[in-house]
């Protein structure tokens, strides 16, 4: 029986981890919420490329891709497929704009709430050892995932502003 095709990814991330394990996310306002660096594949553009130019657009960072983690194919609401890759960072200088409100090199026991709850299992999956990867996963996204982020969007960005008024640290 011949191997099925990989059809074509609609969008491309880059899980960048840093040399003390953290992983880049980026707060985006809409759609609102964390999620790490990448975007829409061009038609002629290979994604290891999508993810360097998305990242560097979004961040200010400069990433080499280290190795593809997988791909993941969107069920429910959403029915696009995503490639995702491992990067380092080598370069640059963060920055936030329009894209990326706030950046954050977070540990990956420490992943906000509020994080987009697709991307928990592509940076679980990025975390693996080299020999398991690449993976192919089916991600259901239905109305009640879509509610419940909503919900922790307002939890985790509402405590950031009552700490930011009381000079009090949220949990």
């Amino acid at each position: 029986m011949p191997a099925l095709a990989t059809p074509r990814p609609v969008g491309a991330q880059a899980i960048v981890v840093d040399d003390r394990g953290r992983v880049l996310i980026q707060l985006r306002l809409w759609p609102a919420g964390w999620e790490p660096p990448g975007g829409h594949v061009d038609q002629s553009e290979d994604p290891a490329r999508t993810v360097v130019r998305e990242t560097r657009e979004e961040t200010g960072l400069e990433i080499e891709v280290e190795r593809l983690i997988g791909y993941y194919q969107f069920t429910g609401i959403r029915r696009d497929l995503d490639v995702v890759f491992r990067c380092r960072p080598v370069g640059g200088r963060p920055k936030t704009g329009r894209e990326a409100w706030h950046l954050a090199w977070v540990a990956p026991a420490r992943l906000p709430r509020s994080l987009f709850p697709w991307y928990r299992q592509r940076i679980a999956d990025a975390l693996l050892p080299e020999s398991v990867l690449p993976v192919k996963r089916a991600q259901h996204v239905g109305l009640a995932d879509v509610w419940l982020h909503g919900l922790r969007l307002v939890f985790d960005l509402g405590g950031s502003v009552i700490s930011r008024r009381t000079g009090t640290r949220a949990s």
